[in-house]
């Protein structure tokens, strides 16, 4: 008794919030209100779909998700969904051909058949229809019809021919194809296509049945279609125009059926002849009303989901755009800045501008009114001032944002720069504060030029206020893959540029803190290694400095580190990174060999989380010579070996990274390193029964001596903390489960010092 009171005292004086566990990872989708394509009230929830992302309400709790591969869902990367209002269930169908069936009573049916088979015709679905008892699926092969009793294929129809839609009508079967219409009885066994009867009514439709012998015909436009079929089973159709525009959602509803047409911006109810009931004006909205209602309305478009005459509008917690790509850490507001691409070398066409934060809990829109046109670059805090950040436009020049507000514009009108083509800044502040701005691809006369830092304080600025240091060979090529870097560690004050064209220098000055005059200066465009060999490149892809003041170069060809500071010595070289095989060779690799780089991000153990275009994400020790883990689309949640950028956030173990499937956050062993022991907590804390991962020890010193006592204060593990982190297992040196009790942490520095029982562990069997 007394054990269970202590093991409750102990627990209730915890306060520590509920964490990640080390190693999971979170998936963030987005919500794009002008990207709706469909929408769906079952009985217990109304999901609606976002671009390749779905959603639900729960209309008993109003609780409004994010459904993902980590919750309920199969697989990532929606095309489409289907409602079937008898059977209360959602077809969902996936880019990659794969299918969910989720029940009306929320659980997931997997149907993975035509994603798995292997056929060398394309596997895509192009439409779901509903029969009793049944699903058709009509796919670039054919069609495959499903047990819905089931959940179990039927019958595959494998034609080689790409079929629009296949439905049935009462005996009769009808399949649609680019150029041809077909039809025969359902009840048939059709070995070929041509088997089919054909009809001279028009192909290239999608059927939506409302009885056994009228259906809609959905091109363009929507038709309605009468068939009739004659003694020898002979068909003949006749149609009229329903509506000029495309239906993109057909559901049953109360007394009818809804179909959408969001060209037009309406509804419309119709009855089972097609006589139109109703017409509702629905300008940027798609709307479903499921048949055992009350008829009310639910819409969702760009403001949400909400019921129709309500103004009450139901967001989900994510990201408002659905291209992330740049990502900026602000510490000391302890919020992720996130923004969609301009034109560069992965992206060919710039995106509109939109920037998203996050806190770790909440997403918020902090898209600029009026952005920039023509995308824009990464983000810059102003040293200092953690609410005023720099970003520049591809088209409109450098702007100055205070609490996100662009409150001033620098361009050709009050600066040196030019606009020639378009404006191409490419800016970085230095840790004084001073803006530096290259125009590698605009300005021939002075590319580079600073506005010093007391200046750029101030509320507005003429061309005479920047001055104009001479760099030489900066004048190159474009600028799709420019970085630009200003080193903020150690005594040098270093700019590192790239304009990141074909087999592009590298160019480095030492400024020493002024901003005119012609700095220490040096031009590269191969580099020698430490063993005297040359490191040559396609692309220049990322500059990063590490915790050292190293930089780390990411290139088409790999990963190479230098100090800087002596890149003005006639004995500069580079450390071409090895990481040994240990096989008994001696032999190792260069890091990263052959692997296009796209950034490189450095976390609070100083060890390397590096981003690239084809092979996934890897994480690599402070020094690179080691690899210590790598994610892919095989082993993590990612849906894209492609990722293009990757950052760490510096007061905690999150690591985000952006992909052409959106971004995600994994959590690591590291977090930043603690100056004390006053802020060290575990989680999860207590550890339950039928918990089975690691207790997660944070708050710590770099490097820290972590001992595990039981309440005797006998020593049964010992740790040692990678930065502020370390895990426990709960189990001894032994490998041995621990019993029930109450665990002391007791931690002392890496280079010794005195111990210290700096937090509790409780652990229930």
């Amino acid at each position: 008794m007394k054990k269970i009171l202590l093991l409750l005292t102990l627990w209730l004086s915890l306060c520590a919030a509920a964490q990640n566990a080390v190693g999971d990872w979170r998936i963030h989708t987005s919500f794009v209100g002008d990207q709706v394509t469909s929408i769906a009230e079952s009985r217990q929830w109304v999901y609606y779909q976002s671009g390749a992302n779905l959603f639900r309400l729960d209309k008993s709790t109003s609780e409004n998700e994010a459904m993902s591969i980590q919750g309920d869902l199969s697989d990532m990367g929606i095309s489409n969904m289907y409602y079937n209002s008898d059977k209360d269930y959602l077809v969902v169908v996936y880019t990659n051909s794969n299918i969910d069936i989720i029940c009306g009573d929320g659980s997931v049916v997997n149907m993975p058949e035509i994603k798995d088979a292997v056929m060398t015709y394309s596997k895509t679905i192009n439409d779901v229809t509903f029969a009793p008892g049944l699903i058709y699926l009509a796919t670039d092969f054919g069609y495959v019809s499903i047990d819905d009793s089931k959940f179990v294929v039927k019958e595959s129809h494998i034609y080689g021919s790409q079929l629009i839609s296949v439905a049935q009508m009462g005996d009769m079967l009808l399949l649609t194809s680019k150029d041809a219409f077909y039809y025969g009885k359902a009840s048939k066994y059709y070995e070929l296509l041509e088997q089919f009867e054909t009809s001279t009514y028009k192909a290239g439709f999608r059927i939506r049945p409302l009885t056994d012998r009228v259906f809609l015909a959905v091109t363009g436009w929507t038709a309605l279609a009468t068939m009739t079929v004659d003694a020898d089973g002979k068909a003949t159709f006749d149609s009229g125009t329903l509506a000029e525009g495309a239906t993109t959602i057909f559901q049953k509803t109360v007394g009818g059926y809804l179909i959408n047409t969001p060209v037009l911006g309406k509804c419309f109810k119709i009855d089972n002849s097609g006589s139109i009931l109703e017409t509702i004006e629905t300008p940027g909205e798609v709307c479903s009303a499921h048949p055992d209602g009350d008829g009310n309305l639910w819409a969702a478009g760009a403001k949400g989901l909400h019921q129709r005459g309500s103004e009450n509008y139901y967001l989900p917690n994510v990201m408002t755009f659905a291209t992330p790509y740049w990502m900026t850490y602000n510490q000391d507001r302890d919020l992720l800045y996130v923004s969609s691409p301009s034109s560069n070398a992965l992206f060919p066409k710039a995106m509109p501008s939109y920037i998203n934060t996050y806190d770790g809990m909440k997403w918020v829109n902090a898209t600029l009114d009026n952005p920039p046109a023509g995308g824009t670059y990464w983000i810059d805090f102003m040293p200092g001032d953690p609410d005023t950040y720099l970003i520049a436009g591809w088209t409109t020049g450098l702007h100055k944002v205070v609490d996100n507000k662009i409150v001033y514009t620098y361009n050709n009108e009050n600066s040196p720069m030019v606009s020639k083509y378009a404006m191409h800044p490419i800016t970085s502040i230095d840790r004084y504060g001073n803006v530096w701005v290259v125009q590698s691809y605009e300005n021939e006369e002075h590319p580079v030029m600073v506005l010093p830092a007391a200046k750029a304080k101030q509320a507005t600025v003429t061309a005479s206020d920047w001055t104009l240091p001479i760099v030489d060979g900066m004048y190159t090529g474009f600028t799709k893959r420019a970085s630009f870097l200003s080193t903020k560690r150690g005594s040098n004050d270093i700019k590192v540029f790239t304009d990141g064209d074909f087999q592009s220098a590298v160019v480095m000055w030492n400024s020493a803190g002024e901003v005119t005059g012609r700095p220490q200066q040096a031009f590269y465009r191969n580099l020698t290694d430490q063993d005297g060999q040359i490191f040559s490149w396609t692309y220049i892809m990322c500059l990063t400095e590490d915790l050292n003041g190293l930089v780390w170069m990411g290139t088409t060809e790999g990963v190479i580190s230098f100090n800087p500071a002596k890149a003005f010595d006639a004995a500069f070289r580079i450390n071409h990174i090895k990481v040994p095989r240990n096989d008994g060779t001696g032999m190792a690799d260069y890091l990263m060999s052959g692997i296009q780089v796209n950034d490189i991000a450095v976390d609070g153990a100083n060890r390397k989380w590096i981003a690239t275009q084809t092979s996934g994400l890897f994480l690599v020790s402070a020094d690179g010579s080691e690899i210590i883990k790598k994610f892919n689309t095989t082993n993590s949640p990612l849906a894209s070996n492609t990722v293009y950028k990757v950052c760490c956030n510096p007061n905690s173990n999150s690591v985000y990274v952006t992909t052409p499937a959106g971004l995600y956050e994994y959590f690591s062993d590291s977090s930043p390193a603690e100056t004390s022991f006053s802020n060290i907590y575990a989680y999860p804390n207590p550890v339950r029964p039928d918990f089975g991962g690691d207790v997660t020890i944070t708050g710590l010193m770099d490097n820290s001596l972590v001992k595990i006592a039981d309440a005797s204060g006998n020593v049964i593990r010992q740790l040692k903390s990678t930065g502020g982190m370390t895990t426990w297992d709960c189990c001894d040196e032994y490998g041995n489960r621990v019993k029930t009790g109450v665990y002391m942490v007791i931690c002392s520095r890496a280079n010794g010092g005195s111990e210290s029982v700096v937090t509790k562990i409780a652990v229930i069997r």
